[in-house]
């Protein structure tokens, strides 16, 4: 049974807001200074809120205790948290009182700390995904190559220029040094096994895409799918590449409407991770089928459910991979229908025992109730 009439409650899934997973125990006031300055990047696991707590205590006190290279270092700290936080809560995505504030905060490094390595990785997360943020990483880079921040930059700087080579060295960097957080590997392994072979996945970003990009070209695992980052879309030139690795035919379209374009133009099968959320799969619910952690876009219909089965029963299903978690509960809400409406109770009974287990972990029986798939 293709999936099409039952995309709207799922979308309220994805459309409700992520709460960020923070299982760490309470730690002693030193313990929070001393490691204070080791914020994680998303891929990392630094999707906790609890960092960004930590600087507002003390926030107003950055901006006045001196022009030193610690104060800036504390400062740079305190703008990846809060952007770490914001992407949690949002689905990877910042709204504009978000980035007035991680402007000020880059603002306030450039002012400190002129041309200093924070102000560049600042003003690189500000500009990204446009071409002169990654003017301002190779500044940064400049300054202090060995600096554990570059890791996941440069990693999305390789796949933006599709470069195979520095794509490898950076994955393997990435994995020896990044300390990507275990639940985005699990993660990641049931989203390829989600996918056709030589699928084109379109991701959200850093929390799906980079751990996929480690696998790739530091493990050697499905090399046949290419993982497009939508947000570097933004960059014709990105786009003429994906184009072409997609063997699309015809003129490369602009951003708005690239990835329609590509699900009708190449010949591969193009698939949408859910780590996209609700605003950027709704425009295309007509020719969307639910294939596990991912939507296959397809003009035709798609039997989706027996693909969804077997993927369903091989999904490590990691718990621990932060807001990304919560989209297990898509196939699983699509499965759990699909048992309801064939009558088969046996399976159906089992399938909402092990959502609701799931649900409760991830705090999001609120969330099922609402959109429909609990009764209650």
């Amino acid at each position: 049974m293709p999936l099409r009439r039952s995309l709207t409650p799922l979308f309220l899934l994805l459309g409700l807001t992520l709460a960020a997973q923070n299982d760490a125990p309470a730690r002693s006031a030193e313990e929070k200074l001393q490691q204070r300055s080791a914020v994680l990047d998303p891929v990392q696991g630094g999707w906790a809120v609890e960092a960004i707590n930590e600087f507002a205590e003390t926030g107003t006190v950055l901006f006045s205790t001196g022009n030193n290279s610690s104060d800036v270092k504390i400062q740079l700290d305190q703008f990846r948290a809060e952007r770490n936080s914001a992407l949690a809560k949002n689905q990877g995505a910042l709204t504009a009182a978000e980035e007035r504030r991680l402007s000020q905060l880059a603002g306030a490094m450039n002012a400190l700390a002129p041309s200093s390595f924070e102000a560049h990785l600042a003003n690189f997360y500000i500009d990204f995904p446009r071409p002169k943020a990654f003017e301002e990483l190779a500044l940064a880079k400049a300054k202090d190559t060995g600096r554990p921040e570059l890791l996941a930059p440069l990693l999305v700087a390789a796949a933006r220029t599709d470069d195979a080579t520095e794509l490898t060295a950076r994955a393997r960097a990435m994995k020896l040094e990044g300390a990507v957080a275990p639940g985005l590997y699990r993660f990641a392994a049931d989203l390829f096994s989600s996918l056709d072979p030589d699928a084109i996945l379109i991701a959200a970003g850093e929390m799906d895409a980079y751990p996929m990009w480690v696998e790739q070209f530091a493990n050697g695992r499905r090399k046949d799918v290419l993982v497009v980052d939508q947000r570097l879309l933004i960059d014709p030139l990105y786009r003429t590449r994906i184009w072409g690795r997609a063997k699309a035919a015809g003129p490369v379209p602009q951003a708005d409407g690239f990835i329609a374009a590509l699900g009708r133009s190449s010949p591969r099968p193009v698939f949408l991770s859910l780590g996209l959320g609700a605003r950027m799969m709704a425009p295309l619910s007509n020719d969307l089928y639910v294939t596990g952690l991912a939507m296959r876009l397809s003009t035709s219909p798609v039997e989706n459910i027996p693909r969804l089965e077997e993927r369903w029963g091989r999904f490590k299903k990691a718990m621990d991979a932060g807001p990304l978690s919560k989209n297990y509960l898509v196939p699983g809400a699509v499965l759990l229908a699909h048992y309801r409406k064939i009558g088969d109770e046996a399976r159906a009974s089992r399938l909402e025992a092990e959502l609701r287990t799931m649900a409760a972990r991830l705090g999001a029986t609120n969330n099922m109730i609402k959109s429909g798939v609990f009764a209650h």
